[in-house]
């Protein structure tokens, strides 16, 4: 099981498996398969379990770089997710940065406002910088979210556009070079 290990949080990789228990909302299955207590808040997110479920079965290499599970350490309980939208270089950004990744995440409510947001996506970008594919991460974030466009920020995103959203709206595109990672990667 592929594992991103942070100082409080474990990012465990979404399998296949796990994402149709999920849609199934087979609680028991799903728990043993992801290794973390599951709440409602993951089973709520159908809409998004479906489509990352169908990117995982129209493209095999994308699921290296598909969904985790954000888990905390000290309670092994499951507290949102996080991954990236495609495998690296994906033609739709390449007409806002060259060799660029897309990531997004959810905090489920009860925990927010304790920085799991930020660490969760400091291990995602360092563990991807570490292949040495991307140059460029990417957020894109509605300018009604302000926590998540606070944390871009913080993060030393810079705005490099704007495109509307079939879903979402207006979205503001966010990137941060790989060499400007907040922490280094080693």
């Amino acid at each position: 099981m592929q594992e991103i290990i942070t100082s409080r949080l474990i990012l465990r990789l979404m399998s296949e498996d796990f994402l149709e228990a999920s849609l199934k909302e087979d609680k028991e299955k799903t728990e043993s398969l992801i290794g973390l207590k599951v709440s409602q808040d993951w089973f709520d997110e159908k809409d998004i379990m479906s489509i990352r479920l169908s990117d995982y079965r129209n493209d095999f290499e994308y699921i290296n770089w598909g969904f985790h599970a954000v888990g905390l350490k000290e309670t092994n309980e499951m507290v949102g997710y996080i991954g990236f939208h495609t495998k690296p270089n994906p033609e739709y950004l390449q007409s806002f940065a060259p060799n660029a990744i897309e990531f997004g995440y959810v905090i489920f409510f009860k925990n927010r406002r304790r920085g799991y947001a930020r660490e969760a996506s400091v291990g995602l970008m360092n563990w991807a910088a570490k292949r040495n594919l991307i140059e460029y991460f990417i957020a894109s974030v509605s300018p009604l979210n302000i926590a998540s466009t606070a944390l871009v920020k913080k993060l030393e995103f810079k705005k490099i556009g704007e495109h509307i959203d079939e879903v979402d709206g207006l979205e503001l595109i966010f990137a941060l070079p790989v060499d400007k990672l907040p922490y280094p990667y080693d």
